[in-house]
């Protein structure tokens, strides 16, 4: 039997505290997609394997044109989406937990535990950055988009006219303004090198060219530039998925090199949606010496107005 300390912190409770500590101030997303829990009677799913497609829920048949308004309008459900993430304790870790008489072993098993949750948790975050991402980028209306003269690595090109131009399609077609862009590391740099940008901080007084935003050590700010503030998108997928939301893009961030992403983030822009809260599931297989640990979340992202969002392409 493990012993009691042990047990009570496999409790999958403890566990998912574990998880939520380590993901708070990590995620980005919130910031552009807020979660928002979504009731279950509203949507519903299944599980095939690690990764649950869920049932489209019937849709509200009250669509058509409003007289007194004179528009049009539909109503239709979306679709949940769970993803799951397993881990496997070792067979010296299990060693390590069934050991009632160390004290030692028992921090060491419960170190191994800790791990083990914290590396679920930043897969499942990079999960669900994605996904947030590709929703963001999937939804950005063609008539939005700016096509730069020039790559932004190059003398010739005009940053701060695409990046204003962006924000002026934003507010003409949705009147909002844009207040964020995100970006791969590989741009930032060709952007933080341009000569106009240079010449902000000559003139600005600044000192320094990159402060903490959004996120501590995740998001930078611009000054002035038509009051951006920069995410650069750092995350890195496994290799041999290396592929960029948009066609053709081959770097490995989540963000391809030759585009820009800019939006007004918050819930006017849309949510995530949770059907079940960050949970966490373990489990002793038979006739082996293992216990396998799950993390999973049920969520999906959704997209109210794409007119607030516009890229700057060719860059």
């Amino acid at each position: 039997m493990i012993s009691y300390e042990i047990q009570a912190d496999l409790h999958p409770k403890k566990l998912t505290g574990i998880a939520i500590k380590k993901t708070q101030g990590v995620l980005f997303a919130p910031e552009f997609l807020p979660e928002r829990l979504f009731p279950e009677w509203s949507g519903y799913y299944k599980s095939y394997g690690n990764v649950a497609f869920g049932q489209m829920a019937p849709e509200v048949a009250e669509g058509g044109r409003d007289r007194l308004l004179n528009t049009d309008y539909t109503e239709s459900s979306f679709t949940m989406k769970e993803y799951r993430i397993g881990g496997r304790l070792s067979e010296r870790a299990i060693k390590f937990l069934m050991n009632k008489n160390s004290k030692i072993a028992v921090s060491a098993g419960r170190q191994l535990v800790t791990d083990e949750i914290e590396m679920l948790a930043d897969m499942l975050a990079l999960r669900e950055e994605y996904q947030i991402l590709n929703e963001i980028t999937s939804n950005a209306p063609s008539g939005n988009k700016v096509t730069a003269s020039f790559d932004w690595s190059g003398t010739q090109s005009t940053p701060l006219k695409d990046l204003r131009t962006a924000c002026k399609n934003i507010l003409t077609n949705q009147h909002t303004q844009g207040d964020t862009l995100i970006i791969s590391p590989d741009t930032e740099l060709n952007l933080m090198n341009h000569a106009d940008i240079k010449d902000i901080y000559k003139y600005s007084g600044n000192t320094t060219n990159l402060t903490a935003k959004i996120a501590a050590g995740r998001s930078r700010a611009i000054p002035n530039i038509a009051g951006l503030d920069v995410y650069v998108s750092d995350a890195v997928k496994t290799a041999n998925t290396a592929a960029g939301i948009l066609s053709g893009a081959t770097e490995t961030a989540l963000v391809g090199d030759d585009y820009a992403i800019v939006c007004k983030r918050g819930t006017s822009l849309g949510y995530t949606y949770v059907a079940e809260p960050l949970e966490v599931r373990r489990w002793a297989e038979e006739e082996t010496r293992t216990m396998r640990v799950q993390l999973f979340k049920t969520f999906v992202p959704v997209i109210f107005r794409t007119n607030q969002i516009a890229t700057v392409v060719s860059i």
